[in-house]
């Protein structure tokens, strides 16, 4: 069994910005997060950073998959945003997504919520 991906199955990751209330970033990760795609979530949200976006929201409603390196990417961001002085939220896990949030319990460190609307009324 070959396990190397194509470029065109690498890249299965895009990415939609639009502003929310109080200053906040909504990001939607469309597709797969894992080790191939990695490198460009992470260069998001460095531009971001770079560019004094620093309240983030992520929004997975379209995600499909995520594998560890993922998960560490949540992780990473949430430290480089508050290291900033900023945060990060995230909305519309699906059943997938939110059942290994709770096997590793990252809910209880990342905020999570349903939609942008209930995330909002947390600010």
């Amino acid at each position: 069994m070959n396990d190397r991906k194509t470029s065109s199955e690498k890249e299965k990751l895009t990415f939609e910005i639009r502003q929310a209330k109080k200053d906040f970033t909504v990001l939607s990760l469309v597709g797969d997060l894992d080790m191939w795609t990695l490198p460009q979530a992470k260069e998001q949200i460095n531009q971001l950073v770079n560019n004094g976006k620093i309240k983030i929201i992520l929004d997975l409603e379209k995600m499909n998959y995520i594998d560890s390196s993922g998960l560490g990417f949540f992780i990473g961001s949430l430290k480089k945003l508050r290291d900033s002085g900023g945060d990060l939220m995230l909305i519309n896990l699906n059943a997938y997504i939110y059942g290994i949030f709770k096997l590793i319990q990252l809910q209880h460190i990342i905020q999570t919520y349903d939609s942008l609307e209930e995330a909002e009324k947390h600010f």
